[in-house]
């Protein structure tokens, strides 16, 4: 096995390698033929910066630019019957929302991580302000009970965890719309029993993507309802979410 990482300085690639005991291609560099024998983990590059011929890779760079971008992913999702988030590139129908007192989740970036790029909304007036530029993709907000990030990889679930809060974060610092590490939120690794529900839809999401495998971030209400958030191709990798990647990939060899 070897890991083309999508940079050179990835901490989770760097990981997975020394822990699978395998070598990471540079990112640059000349055209790359995968050998007979040999399997490539393609680790969250949608678009690499050498060639690489061959067939056996996992996570091809289309699939993961297939998740990579959130407009694609919802199309993706749709056309699958995939659950997630009302959504829409019309800035008119999400003011919509608004008025019927839904609150929109803007996203100004479409390639955008750990938050980034998003503005929520919730007041119609504060919408169509001056200085205001519209978004290319408008979700609408779910207010969420929990939400997990279920690891798949090869049509099967290999680890489970929750998004759960930091506690040595001050209450007024925690963003409870965005659960990310800077909005006072850990991943859960310990006694992490999802709903069946969510570990369906996350098995689901990654096969709409077209990938191999996949950290899918899923939500659910207080009915009980699952929709899938998104779907990482390069997640951060500690501890036992390490041996499950490993696992999997010795088993696939």
């Amino acid at each position: 096995m070897k890991i083309y990482p999508y940079k050179q300085g990835s901490a989770s690639a760097k990981a997975l390698a020394q822990a699978l005991g395998c070598k990471r291609l540079k990112v640059e560099g000349k055209p790359y033929t995968i050998k007979y024998g040999e399997v490539l983990i393609n680790w969250g590059s949608s678009k690499p910066n050498r060639e690489i011929e061959g067939e056996d890779i996992l996570n091809h760079p289309k699939c993961v630019a297939n998740a990579a971008n959130k407009l694609t992913t919802l199309k993706l999702f749709k056309a699958a019957g995939v659950a997630c988030p009302e959504w829409t590139e019309n800035a008119d129908e999400a003011f919509s929302w608004l008025q019927w007192g839904s609150m929109v989740v803007a996203r100004h970036k479409l390639n955008g991580h750990s938050g980034q790029g998003i503005e929520i909304y919730d007041n119609p007036e504060d919408f169509y302000l001056d200085g205001w530029k519209p978004a290319p993709l408008y979700t609408k907000y779910i207010n969420k009970d929990q939400e997990y990030r279920i690891h798949v990889a090869g049509g099967e679930v290999i680890f489970q965890q929750r998004k759960a809060r930091k506690l040595e974060v001050p209450d007024e610092e925690v963003n409870w719309q965005v659960r990310n590490l800077a909005g006072g939120f850990i991943f859960a690794n310990d006694g992490v029993v999802a709903p069946d529900g969510v570990l369906a839809v996350a098995t689901k999401a990654v096969e709409a993507l077209g990938l191999d495998f996949g950290a899918v971030d899923v939500l659910t209400t207080k009915k009980g309802e699952a929709y899938v958030l998104e779907v990482n191709t390069a997640c951060g990798l500690a501890g036992r979410t390490i041996d499950a990647y490993v696992n999997y990939f010795k088993r696939y060899m």
